[in-house]
């Protein structure tokens, strides 16, 4: 009997096994949750420095910014180099003037968007900019070279600014239906009156 009292207090004294919370366990590892917001704040930037691309190289098509302020906006060797690649791939003048742009006789003229059209005079004073930012330290022959995130910035540039072109052209097209439709509207009521007033005339 008495063995059988040691025994009772014997696992009383034992501490009880600790409880598993399940909710902690199927919660993972809050190390992952770093690595989303990490990865979040990668394609934030390179999608920041996309539309950087594309904005700086509106901004030259537009005379807003001067090619002498090209390199302020960038600033490392690398994202030069990453601009010049991005000025060579985007299409020379790709909406030429299919409409009048100074007014002529009562009609008004259709300005070319200048915001898409860039000229090879300025792809050619962008390269020798990039050129002459070249670093003994910084070798960058081709775009394979530029670091993986400027590859995905350069790539997702190109699609942005080929987005702008197509709605910019289709912009410019519209507007040059519309005045064209002024036109032969106006001539064709110009052509009517002249008409009523020779049969007007014929019959005095």
């Amino acid at each position: 009997m008495a063995d059988d009292n040691n025994d009772i207090e014997a696992n009383a004294a034992e501490p009880a096994p600790p409880l598993i919370d399940d909710s902690t366990s199927e919660a993972g590892d809050p190390g992952d949750d770093n690595g989303e917001i990490s990865e979040r704040d990668q394609q934030k930037t390179e999608t920041d420095f996309a539309l950087k691309l594309v904005d700086t190289l509106v901004g030259l098509n537009e005379q807003i910014i001067s090619n002498y302020e090209l390199t302020n906006t960038f600033f490392t060797k690398e994202e030069v180099h990453c601009f010049g690649f991005f000025a060579r791939s985007v299409p020379l003048n790709p909406l030429p003037a299919i409409y009048p742009e100074n007014g002529f006789l009562i009609f008004k003229g259709v300005a070319v968007p200048k915001s898409v059209n860039l000229t090879s005079s300025s792809l050619a004073e962008i390269e020798k900019i990039v050129q002459s930012s070249e670093s003994p330290d910084v070798e960058i022959l081709q775009l394979s070279d530029l670091a993986p995130d400027m590859l995905n910035a350069y790539q997702m540039a190109n699609q942005i600014y080929n987005d702008k072109l197509g709605k910019v052209a289709a912009t410019y097209m519209s507007n040059v239906k519309n005045a064209k439709a002024q036109v032969v509207e106006i001539s064709a009521a110009v052509v009517c009156g002249f008409v009523i007033i020779l049969t007007l005339a014929s019959l005095l």
